[in-house]
């Protein structure tokens, strides 16, 4: 009622405070009322425990261990960074009371102060930096005012010195002490200039090493992520909360060691992962996971829509007015807005212009990201042990396994191309684990050979490794016979080529080897050109278009030590004469 009526000033006052005076002791005899707002929010502290690495992104997880009084609170998850994908916020929890977790809220807070530790531990070296290059540039500013002053006594004792000689007064005791003097000052300010010349370049030279790194994890925002979660709990206790979202900056992908023992034909391979992020947070000591698994591939079908078809003459004449860069086929990929083109153009010039200008809207450029190809296999790897992986996107190389591999170690000889015979590890993979496609650096007999590759390998799959050429293998090619020839008498005549080669094998080892050889004869395309094998000329034992490649001859033989052996071929190609060949080497 005090609300609706007219007090004198005198009397209002009176009456207004005693308003005021009634709440105070209301509050004053609640206490839950005064702090309860501010004993409703509980802050926590979350720490990163763990991290899941994809192709393209990474999964994080905190976690916070809150003491949670009975009743209903908030508890406030800050700090977390604004690139992370809140779709992906979720919570688990454990505890000593039986706790209700309410749905997450997020938003993003924008305050001044930097949020990556990391960054701002930099940024405070930069500024310690730039007040030590200060102070050397002001001591640097000083020894110059006292080269000037040196300087001027060397002048002003060169003028008395003058100044004496024209009067034939001769004091050279003084004239060399004064000497020294500037001597020795202008020596201690060389030797302090250039200290701190030295000082100044080891200041740049540090102040650039960290600026680098700063530039390479600088989140560019002076923002941050709060969490908000409800909790509700029936009695007192503590609580462990574990926080996980997902965000982009972070890869992984597989490498291998393949080490070749050639004295027992033993092969190692070890699988390791090579992670890198740039998250804006250093990930110390943490559980590590590797996978290959793609989140948001699949995450929305694409649907189909209507196949419009035209005459030809219709996309013809379209086609030529936007002058002749478009096809039928990208006019069946758009086929869906054709429809209303359709509409829209007509004969005349001002329809022809409308449709190359939808045509010129239609360009456009979409981004890939790198992925793993796994061939559909998705597998997880938990790295043993914490991992540590640096922000500032440099590789972290981890263990990941090693893989069993039935190992045979051969000597592959391709004399068409030269004259190396290359030590090749054919190795069948044991297991039930696939090799993931990735870099493999290889190793024989602990020293270091080259880097190769390694396509998806499923469990029983053999693969080639090839450990660099084996100089005690001599191998000597030659041509016995290259001619071009006619055959026939009038009708019917054709153009020969014939062709003899041998491979000079011999092996210098004090081991027995196994030798393959691969050569390759023309194989047609068309069927007036015939290939015929000359029996006597090649050396029999060979299999025929060897890995299932046309016209690949492949010989595989043991040869003892120090001994030899000759790989004869022979051929004959014929065509219709007066045709030209293409193809023969």
């Amino acid at each position: 009622m005090l609300g609706l009526y007219v007090f004198p000033l005198k009397e209002g006052f009176f009456m207004i405070y005693r308003v005021a005076l009634l709440c105070a002791l209301v509050l004053l005899s609640c206490p839950f009322l005064s702090s309860g707002a501010l004993a409703d929010e509980i802050a926590a502290s979350a720490d990163l425990k763990a991290a899941t690495v994809y192709s393209d992104r990474a999964a994080l997880t905190r976690r916070a261990s809150v003491d949670v009084p009975a009743g209903k609170h908030v508890v406030v998850f800050k700090d977390l960074p604004t690139t992370l994908d809140p779709d992906s916020l979720r919570v688990e929890g454990e505890g000593s009371t039986p706790v209700i977790l309410g749905a997450l809220s997020s938003k993003v807070v924008h305050e001044t102060e930097l949020v990556n530790e990391r960054e701002k531990a930099l940024s405070d070296q930069l500024e310690a930096l730039e007040q030590k290059r200060l102070g050397l540039e002001a001591e640097k500013k000083v020894l110059e005012s006292k080269k000037a002053f040196f300087e001027g006594l060397l002048t002003q004792a060169t003028r008395s010195a003058q100044e004496e000689i024209s009067v034939y007064q001769f004091n050279t005791d003084k004239w060399t002490a004064a000497a020294n003097v500037v001597q020795a000052g202008l020596s201690d300010e060389a030797k302090a200039r250039l200290e701190l010349d030295v000082q100044l370049k080891a200041l740049f030279e540090e102040r650039q090493k960290i600026q680098n790194e700063l530039n390479q994890i600088r989140t560019g925002q002076k923002s941050f992520y709060e969490i908000r979660l409800p909790v509700e709990a029936k009695s007192g206790g503590r609580v462990r909360l574990d926080l996980s979202y997902q965000l982009p900056g972070a890869y992984w992908r597989p490498v291998y060691d393949a080490r070749l023992d050639t004295a027992s034909g033993a092969l190692a391979l070890t699988q390791y992962g090579n992670v890198v992020q740039r998250t804006g947070e250093d990930w110390s000591n943490i559980a590590l996971t590797l996978s290959t698994a793609r989140p948001h591939r699949g995450a929305n079908m694409p649907a189909l829509g209507p196949m419009w078809v035209d005459l030809w003459q219709a996309v013809a004449r379209k086609a030529a007015a936007f002058g002749g860069a478009v096809s039928n086929v990208a006019m069946m990929d758009a086929a869906a807005p054709m429809a209303m083109e359709e509409e829209m153009v007509g004969d005349d010039e001002d329809s022809l212009d409308r449709w190359r200008r939808l045509q010129e809207q239609r360009v456009a450029a979409t981004p890939q990201a790198a992925v793993i190809n796994t061939g559909g296999f998705t597998a997880e790897y938990e790295i043993p042990g914490l991992s540590s992986v640096p922000s500032d996107g440099s590789e972290a190389k981890v263990y990941i396994g090693a893989f069993d591999t039935d190992n045979s170690l051969k000597v592959h000889i391709l004399p068409q191309l030269g004259n190396e015979a290359y030590l090749v590890a054919d190795a069948t993979l044991k297991g039930e684990a696939p090799v993931l496609p990735g870099v493999v650096s290889l190793f024989r007999d602990g020293a270091f050979v080259g880097r190769g590759s390694l396509p998806l390998l499923r469990a029983g799959a053999e693969y080639k490794l090839a450990f660099g050429i084996d100089d005690q293998i001599e191998v000597k090619h030659k041509v016995l016979k290259d001619e071009s020839s006619q055959s026939g008498m009038f009708v019917g005549k054709s153009d020969v080529l014939e062709r003899w080669v041998v491979s000079e094998i011999q092996n210098l080892r004090k081991n027995k080897v196994s030798i393959v050889v691969d050569e390759t004869v023309p194989t047609s395309k068309n069927e007036k050109i015939t290939l015929e094998l000359l029996g006597k000329q090649t050396t029999p034992g060979y299999e025929k278009d060897a890995d299932k490649i046309k016209g690949l001859m492949r010989w595989s033989f043991d040869l003892e030590p120090k001994a030899k052996k000759d790989i004869h071929l022979g051929w004959m190609l014929s065509w219709p004469q007066g045709s030209q060949i293409q193809g023969v080497q």
